[in-house]
């Protein structure tokens, strides 16, 4: 019987293969690229440069909520997955939730002051990323749900960016405090 590191080993290099193979350069890869250069270059020109280190502690609080999100609900559990990889990695790097989702909330705390206006453009932005872009890159392979549903997707969206803003002005609150 091989040890877990054989087994570890193994399905890195199936998992590298596909990428070579199936993945990269396909149309899909294009795609999760373009989006990527897009979703990035209007962060940069929208971005409030003199709020830069709130709002970059927002989207990693993000991008850490997801990461952990994606090793438990996709690695253990397989609800969904993404086929098309920009990078040979798992969890895939650059996905919506390590791209889209932090940038989007970034842009919506920027944007509006009261909890309220919050969460009504984090229920927008989260509507439009799960009911509209996913479901696209779903038709074009990118991305593909198994034993979940969309209206999870949002929740789930919804809720990360909410406590992120929550736990931005707690540790806000707690820096102010100190001096």
């Amino acid at each position: 019987m091989p040890d877990l590191y054989e087994v570890g080993r193994l399905s890195a290099n199936i998992s590298y293969q596909h990428w070579i193979s199936k993945e990269l350069f396909s149309f899909g890869w294009f795609i999760t690229v373009g989006v990527l250069i897009v979703t990035y270059g209007i962060w940069f020109k929208l971005v409030d440069k003199r709020r830069i280190k709130d709002l970059l502690l927002l989207g990693s609080l993000c991008a850490v909520a997801f990461a952990v999100i994606d090793t438990t609900l996709v690695g253990f559990l397989g609800l969904w997955s993404f086929k098309i990889r920009l990078l040979p990695f798992q969890p895939p790097l650059f996905i919506v939730g390590l791209t889209m989702g932090p940038i989007m909330y970034m842009l919506v705390f920027q944007y509006t002051s009261s909890w309220r206006s919050f969460l009504l453009w984090n229920g927008i932005g989260c509507a439009v990323i799960v009911f509209v872009i996913l479901p696209v890159y779903s038709l074009l392979g990118i991305f593909q749900l198994y034993k979940w549903n969309w209206f999870y997707h949002f929740l789930l969206f919804f809720i990360v960016g909410t406590v992120a803003r929550g736990l931005l002005y707690w540790f806000t609150s707690m820096e102010q405090i100190d001096q």
